[in-house]
């Protein structure tokens, strides 16, 4: 699993989404990512998970990384959780918003090669929050060993799995240790 963490001035990134307008939104989020909702956000979410992976890698693009609906695995959102209160004792600021992402591309490869998986698909899951001046977001990549290998279905078979609004199902970790797939 990797980690990334981002803290950005709040006033400074709008500043920037002020001057580049929709050309910058448009540069910086997918168009799913805007159905959701995500622009406000996504710089500083993206930028943790460019930390997560080790940077831009060549061949990188803004959209490698895509928000989705729908919820990470069960064990990436007790990870986030605990993590997140970290993070919150640390800044003040509770990270209460939250998404799965889609990992493709350079920063997919990029992962790969830093995970080392036999054969999977990576995935991401994020959570941020924003307060006193800040957005504060923190990302985590990993890889679903229990993956087809094609990116269309994760699922395990203890029903960690959960579907998007498109019928994508994500998950495929345990739930416990011992559990087929869980990381610890």
């Amino acid at each position: 699993m990797l980690v990334g963490v981002d803290i950005v001035d709040a006033d400074r990134l709008a500043r920037a989404a002020g001057r580049g307008g929709a050309v910058f939104t448009e540069h910086l989020t997918t168009p799913a990512e805007r159905e959701l909702g995500a622009e406000e956000v996504a710089f500083s979410v993206k930028e943790s998970f460019i930390k997560a992976v080790g940077g831009r890698p060549p061949g990188f693009t803004w959209h490698d990384f895509e928000a989705r609906a729908g919820r990470p695995a069960a064990w990436a959102r007790r990870l986030l959780d605990e993590a997140a209160a970290e993070l919150t004792a640390s800044t003040g600021l509770a990270l209460t918003g939250g998404s799965s992402f889609a990992v493709r591309g350079a920063s997919e490869q990029a992962a790969l090669v830093r995970l080392a998986p036999r054969r999977s698909r990576v995935a991401g899951a994020a959570r941020w929050g924003m307060g006193a001046g800040l957005l504060v977001s923190l990302a985590i990549v990993y890889a679903d060993g229990l993956g087809d290998g094609d990116g269309d279905v994760y699922a395990d078979s203890i029903g960690d799995g959960y579907a998007d609004g498109d019928g994508d199902v994500y998950g495929g970790f345990g739930d416990r240790e011992g559990d087929p797939g869980c990381p610890r």
